[in-house]
């Protein structure tokens, strides 16, 4: 009679135990979840954990058989794999929840099966760090799983009246119940391993790939990130990832692409597609799983899936690096592939530019003392001290620590930052000089708004274009000239503005001087340090026309600008 019922129970319970891992087993099939059952939880992936495993509790009432006014049931597998996955937290309160709603259920065991669902879930959490460290398999999944339900039997015992009622029940149910919730329990911990040791593969084998990347990449990114480093780059990431199409863009343009579509998805082309700017603007990796979002008009395109990963340096996004397939979904692989290669690109850009803003830093240093320490300007400078010594000594005075002051910040000057108010001040004494010697000839006009004034420039990239000035523009003339500096925000951008009313410069000058084919003093200096630490965000123009003055124009994108703290 006994072993008739026990068998009865045992099979109906593994029947429902095999729906429970089923179910488990495709959710971490999922690639939405897939991660959750491998990596460490914020507070929200543990709040998820809490109501997918109280839930998976509940179900595992449901799923039980009604014996003697009470249920035979596989409850106990979500609330222990609650704890031993999120931690005693997640179990107590996943088997709280279960065990109040079986106590809503009724029966002589409500309250007994209540508290032993609950314990369950805090047993599991206690073994949460052994299954951390990796220490718990099949064989140790099914003993814990069999010491949680010996628990919950005699909790069933202790708590149920009339007692004579529930030892008969445990007598029935104590066997299937272990058995049944044991290997449940045990299958489902060799799911999470098999998940943990496929995440495992995969970072292995995007790692060994990243790696082969880097060292084949690392020499074309020397002198940062153009369109024919993008393009090897991209054919050496397409081998790698066996994708169907690769593109590299910066935060406007594409700057390669390779693969299927190639023939109408060009260089040099504009970003298209609002993922890419969702990318751009949330600063971190946008799936496409459709044909509509590519946004591709060719009638013959056959790209309908990417992934779209931002190349971050700091704060700031630099570019995208995307990986298409055809008709075909990414994989967790193809992502995972992307943000690596996405990092090492990002590394890279930045380790070139800090190599070339070394590089430059010596050139800057000499043209700085060049230009501000050159014979003829020493001479020039002396000569008019020398001629106010007699009838203006104070006038002298103060030419000297000018004088002075411009040899102090070219000798102690920070080369890769300064304020811009900083700069101004260098400014000013230089011009101080040479309107002792120009006198009314030279008239100067500063627009700086006290807003900017604390905004973070890189250093010697005004002086030069206002000697320029002087030298181009107010020389020439024997009287009027004026020289007007100025600085305003305009959109997301700061703009600076150097402007003489000289004599200008014709159209072919201009060519010659933006091709760098030219002796103007700082100007290729300044356009390589601006390329080196704003890439193609920065510009550089020279606007001019004969017989109508001459603009120089810096535009520095204001979210490389920073106020700069001043030491308490």
């Amino acid at each position: 009679m006994y072993n008739s019922r026990i068998l009865e129970v045992l099979f109906t319970l593994f029947k429902s135990m095999s729906v429970i891992v089923t179910f488990a087993y495709i959710l971490s099939r999922l690639n939405s979840v897939k991660h959750i059952f491998a990596d460490n939880f914020n507070k929200y992936e543990k709040i998820f954990l809490t109501i997918f495993f109280a839930v998976l509790s509940i179900l595992g009432t449901f799923l039980g058989i009604i014996i003697m006014d009470a249920y035979a049931n596989i409850r106990a597998i979500g609330a222990l794999m609650g704890g031993i996955l999120g931690g005693p937290l997640v179990g107590l309160t996943a088997g709280l929840i279960a065990g109040l709603h079986r106590f809503s259920l009724g029966g002589f065991t409500a309250l007994a099966c209540a508290i032993g669902t609950t314990t369950s879930g805090l047993i599991g959490g206690l073994f949460y760090k052994k299954y951390r460290n990796n220490e718990i398999n099949f064989k140790n999944g099914f003993l814990i799983g069999a010491f949680a339900l010996t628990v919950e039997m005699i909790i069933v015992v202790l708590f149920s009246r009339p007692l004579a009622q529930a030892v008969e029940l445990v007598k029935i149910i104590a066997i299937p119940m272990i058995l049944s919730n044991s290997l449940g329990i045990a299958i489902f911990i060799s799911i999470l391993n098999k998940v943990k040791e496929d995440n495992q593969k995969i970072r292995a084998l995007q790692a060994e790939k990243v790696l082969s990347i880097a060292d084949r990449s690392l020499p074309l990114l020397q002198d940062g990130l153009d369109q024919e480093a993008a393009a090897e780059i991209i054919k050496m990431i397409k081998k790698e990832s066996q994708v169907d199409a690769v593109s590299i863009t910066d935060k406007e343009t594409v700057l390669a692409f390779t693969g299927t579509g190639e023939d109408h998805h060009l260089a040099g082309e504009e970003i298209k597609t609002e993922a890419s700017r969702r990318a751009i603007e949330q600063k971190k990796s946008i799936l496409i799983d459709n044909k509509k979002e590519i946004n591709c008009n060719h009638q013959g395109c056959q790209l309908t899936d990417a992934v779209i990963t931002p190349l971050k340096i700091e704060n700031s996004v630099y570019g995208l690096l995307k990986l298409y397939r055809c008709n075909q979904k990414i994989t967790v692989l193809d992502i995972k592939l992307a943000e690596g290669i996405s990092n090492l690109l990002a590394t890279q850009i930045k380790l070139a530019k800090l190599s070339k803003q070394a590089e430059l830093k010596s050139e800057a240093e000499l043209k700085a003392l060049q230009a501000q320490v050159n014979p003829h300007f020493l001479f020039n400078s002396l000569n008019a001290i020398a001629a106010s010594c007699r009838t203006q000594p104070r006038q002298a005075r103060e030419l000297l620590i000018k004088l002075a002051g411009i040899f102090r910040r070219t000798l102690k000057r920070d080369v890769y930052q300064i304020t811009l108010e900083e700069e101004i001040e260098f400014c000013q004494d230089y011009l101080s000089i040479e309107k002792a010697r120009l006198d009314k000839r030279l008239q100067v006009k500063w627009e700086i708004p006290a807003e900017l004034k604390g905004t973070i420039i890189p250093p010697f990239i005004i002086q030069p274009l206002v000697e320029n000035s002087i030298k181009h523009g107010i020389y020439p003339q024997e009287e009027g000239g004026q020289i007007i500096v100025s600085a305003q925000k305009k959109g997301d951008q700061l703009q600076i503005s150097i402007e003489d009313n000289g004599p200008g410069i014709t159209e072919a000058k201009i060519a010659e001087i933006e091709n760098g084919n030219n002796d103007r003093i700082g100007i290729n200096n300044i356009k390589e340090r601006l390329h080196s630490v704003y890439g193609s965000n920065a510009d550089f123009k020279i606007k001019s026309a004969a017989g109508q003055g001459t603009q120089n124009i810096i535009k520095i994108p204001s979210e490389f600008l920073f106020e700069r703290r001043k030491a308490n």
